[in-house]
């Protein structure tokens, strides 16, 4: 009996120790389904990298007589131009030039101009914020960025008046309502910028022509999944 009395102790203080060795194990059980935390020996609130955020050149405007400027002719008349300089913190051999807008009113009223370059650029990765500098002259007209999203819908993102003497950096958040994925495509990820448009305040318009300029335009993207993308993988363009 005192055999038996033994074996029965041993039983039970080890399926004690065995439990509380479990209770504190990564082993946890849901319903008949058993989940292993592969993070095993490290913290549980450990956070898995899920971006890459990366500043990227969208343009310099170093070839900028390239541009095109276009405001209907009932209004006035837009000109675009390359013209030497530069923010002074960004002066450089390779930043020699800028992008030079000008604009002639024929009348005070609600009007607006476009600024495009010779072709669209495409921005890969998902787009958190775009930075340009652009020289204000304390007018009231605003200034958006024109773009499309990955379904190739024409999408305006309203930046700010330009109320301020000089070069200024601007910064322009991308919106989560322009769609910039599909889960499913990796490759059509991201969003093409078309250029800018101006609109005027006709408080401001005071019959004499409008300057302004830009120069250095980046954007800082997401590009975790075009750095994780599998190099095998087959594209669908075809």
């Amino acid at each position: 009996m005192k055999k038996i009395y033994v074996i029965v102790f041993s039983i039970v203080m080890f399926g004690s120790l065995f439990a509380q060795q479990v209770g504190n194990s990564d082993y946890k059980r849901v319903g008949e389904l058993e989940i292993i935390n592969t993070n095993a020996g490290e913290k549980s609130d450990k956070k898995v990298a899920t971006e890459l955020v990366q500043t990227v050149l969208v343009e310099d405007f170093e070839t900028a007589g390239e541009w095109t400027a276009f405001m209907p002719r009932d209004y006035g008349i837009a000109t675009s131009m390359r013209r030497e300089g530069s923010p002074r913190d960004l002066e450089s051999d390779r930043n020699r030039y800028v992008l030079g807008v000008k604009v002639e009113f024929m009348k005070r009223d609600w009007s607006w101009a476009t600024v495009v370059p010779a072709k669209p650029v495409k921005i890969k990765g998902i787009t958190k914020t775009v930075t340009v500098w652009v020289v204000g002259r304390n007018y009231k007209h605003t200034i958006s960025l024109i773009l499309k999203d990955y379904l190739d819908r024409l999408r305006f993102v309203k930046s700010e008046r330009l109320i301020w003497t000089g070069w200024k950096q601007v910064n322009i958040n991308i919106p989560d309502t322009i769609e910039q994925e599909n889960y499913k495509i990796t490759e059509d990820r991201g969003i093409t910028f078309i250029g800018f448009r101006l609109d005027f305040e006709p408080e401001d318009i005071l019959g004499r022509p409008f300057y302004t300029y830009f120069d250095y335009m980046t954007a800082d993207v997401d590009l975790f999944s075009e750095t994780k993308q599998n190099p095998d993988d087959m594209l669908d363009h075809w």
